[in-house]
């Protein structure tokens, strides 16, 4: 074990400490490095970070030490560039960089047997291997290289000896060992229904929605697809207006907006992915026309950097996967925030705002999966609506191919939540319990209120099949 020296205040609570408990102390230092990486995380490195010593700070510590009889002690040198980093040139720039502060303390007659690299190991979330914030451009033996490669090089021209080399990658290793899978408890489908003419003496706008559909019917001129939409948006928003004034009634508007989903279902159906031109109207017709899937879970509590920091996660149908993604969907949570979806996913071509998802039944949809939710996401998920932790399972794989699974966690229970709130459930049932006897219901009727209520109260925050 290492006591590591972040900051400089600390140092003298150690030697404090030592010589109270009589023991002779195993310290490390963590250096503040020049060097900053890119992404989510780039302030854990670089001159503004929050821990490490500065160059100065360093020496200081060397004479402390040295000071107090204790240089020995000094045995570990570290460094933290920030978690993800995605871009493979950073890391070798902060090693060579560390590398250096390996020679001088050396110089300066300190035994640095162990050499501490830190996090910053990423995982390629989106599998792009690039350097965006959610994946990687390099893989597992480029990063070993190139930390043993900048110390090595580093010790052999200065002919030091080769120190022991740990690092604390705590994302890449833990990433991957959990999945979140949940079930879909609403869908919201953006059907095309038979499209009938307005009535003869219908305003304006009405008209002229219908001559754009007419007109749909009547060219293969592809280059109209983008006037199409484009006149369909201002004759629908010229609808909502009149709508809002008086001009038009409710049926007239849910003529006028189911006439535009078809006309975006038949637009749709007319254009060219590998048609560059197309691609921004593909991607606006995905987003307008994707279902709305809701899922029996909270972002807040499953997947909070998907929300807080806008982290990319694979997800996908855990059914189905030998049909093609024929339709597109958003997938939104069960908490009453509007901040409660996933706006990115992982695509095929990229990261788009919508999923594609095989033909499903909406009345029988799959089980979906959320993939390398194992780091940070248990530990930093929130309470928000009183959503608690999920049941967990431990799924064990052995060597003849068979599979064990095993519950470790049944999940919380909404008294457990309110006890978070200092609200007592006891209390609470106490309390409905004489509500209920002074409704002057029948015995079983109120009987029947109480063990439904008492069920409620110490069964899961999340749905529950009956």
């Amino acid at each position: 074990v290492y006591l590591v020296i972040e900051k400089m205040s600390e140092i003298a609570i150690v030697l404090e400490e030592a010589e109270r408990l009589n023991v002779v102390p195993r310290l490390g230092v963590r250096a503040r490095l020049a060097s900053q990486g890119s992404g989510k995380w780039q302030s854990s490195g670089g001159e503004k970070s929050k821990f490490g010593l500065a160059a100065t700070q360093v020496l200081q510590l060397v004479e402390i030490l040295r000071a107090a009889g204790h240089l020995e002690s000094l045995q570990l040198l570290h460094f933290h560039l920030g978690s993800q980093m995605a871009n493979i040139r950073d890391i070798a720039t902060g090693v060579r960089e560390s590398a250096r502060f390996y020679v001088e303390l050396h110089k300066l007659g300190v035994n640095i047997q162990c050499f501490d690299v830190g996090g910053g190991l990423g995982v390629d979330y989106e599998g792009t291997r690039s350097q965006s914030d959610c994946s990687v451009n390099y893989g597992l033996n480029e990063y070993a290289n190139n930390i043993i490669w900048a110390i090595g090089d580093a010790c052999e021209e200065n002919g030091l000896p080769h120190p022991t080399v740990i690092t604390e990658s705590g994302r890449a290793v833990t990433a991957h060992h959990t999945v979140l899978v949940s079930n879909i408890i609403g869908v919201e489908r953006n059907e095309y229904t038979e499209a009938t003419p307005p009535a003869e003496d219908a305003a304006r706008p009405l008209q002229s929605m219908w001559e754009t559909w007419l007109e749909m019917h009547e060219t293969g001129n592809r280059r109209s697809l983008r006037e199409w939409l484009h006149d369909s948006q201002m004759d629908l928003h010229d609808i909502h207006i009149g709508y809002s004034s008086g001009t038009f009634n409710l049926q007239e508007r849910a003529w006028a907006e189911q006439l535009y989903l078809n006309m975006c279902h038949e637009v749709q159906k007319q254009l060219d992915p590998s048609n560059r031109a197309h691609r921004p109207i593909i991607d606006e017709l995905q987003e307008r026309m994707a279902d709305k899937i809701y899922v029996n879970f909270s972002l807040f509590q499953s997947m909070p950097d998907a929300w807080g920091i806008d982290q990319l996660f694979p997800v996908m149908p855990l059914e189905g996967l030998n049909k093609s993604p024929e339709r597109r969907a958003v997938l939104l949570d069960i908490t009453c925030d509007s901040d409660g979806a996933i706006d990115h996913y992982v695509d095929g071509d990229g990261i788009a705002t919508t999923m594609p998802m095989p033909e499903y039944d909406p009345e029988n949809p799959p089980m979906l999966g959320f993939f390398m939710v194992g780091a940070y996401q248990e530990i930093l998920g929130n309470m928000h609506n009183l959503f608690g932790d999920t049941e967990a399972v431990d799924v064990f794989v052995f060597p003849d191919g068979s599979v064990e699974v095993e519950l470790s966690d049944e999940g919380d229970t909404v008294a457990d939540m309110l006890q978070y709130v200092q609200l007592d459930p006891n209390t609470l049932l106490t309390q409905f319990r004489d509500q209920v006897k002074n409704t002057g219901l029948d015995d079983a009727l109120q009987q029947q209120f109480l063990e439904e209520f008492e069920a409620g109260l110490y069964g899961y925050t999340y749905l529950e099949d009956e």
